[in-house]
């Protein structure tokens, strides 16, 4: 029987490498970010929705959604923001749950939700365990600074906007701390891989 693990953590923290590092595993990965990407291609029903609630000014030339001056007005209104979660997310949870089904169909061993609000948004519910890819805080801002070529305190916001690093890991069945530089990181996640816990996660 299929296993669903939560995968998830805070901006930065390195969460699409160890998501990279399950895939090479041969763990079967759904990613919500990518899912919400593709319902939002042209003749998507997330477009269709978008265009119809927030007018056609958010339609590039070619028919795309012209996703930066749409961020620029969900980041500035919290209402706004609001009503495209409520169009999107019924889409993109309906994707998952397709992806789920078929993996189970196919009877993979290991399913993994790549859900940065994963517990916000409630799938930690639908999974048998969460893995929290952790990242000390003051190395979580230098990477955001660097990475979105911010000053601190925008990268301070945009860290203070996610669930706080003591409640993720309060909430969290595994840990793997990513804080090492990236050449380390295939080494740590071999030894989480097999570590006896999570093989006993597996095994059960």
């Amino acid at each position: 029987m299929s296993k669903v693990l939560g995968l998830t953590g805070g901006i930065a923290s390195g969460k699409s490498a160890v998501s990279a590092l399950f895939k090479k595993q041969g763990a079967a990965v759904i990613d919500a970010d990518l899912i919400a990407h593709q319902i939002v291609e042209p003749n998507q029903p997330g477009l269709t929705a978008i265009i119809a609630a927030f007018g056609s000014d958010y339609l590039l030339a070619d028919g795309r959604l012209n996703r930066q001056k749409l961020g620029q007005l969900v980041f500035a209104d919290p209402e706004a923001l609001e009503k495209l979660d409520q169009l999107t997310h019924p889409l993109i949870r309906r994707e998952i749950l397709r992806q789920t089904a078929t993996y189970r169909a196919a009877d993979r061993d290991l399913i993994v939700y790549d859900i940065p609000l994963l517990f916000e948004t409630g799938y930690d519910q639908l999974c048998d365990a969460v893995l929290v890819v952790d990242v000390a805080p003051q190395i979580q801002l230098a990477r955001v600074e660097q990475r979105d070529h911010l000053t601190e305190a925008a990268a301070k916001a945009r860290i203070a906007a996610q669930m706080s690093h003591d409640e993720r890991l309060a909430r969290a069945d595994f840990v793997l701390d990513t804080s090492k530089p990236i050449d380390d990181l295939s080494k740590i996640f071999t030894a989480f891989w097999h570590s006896s816990a999570f093989q006993k996660f597996l095994a059960n």
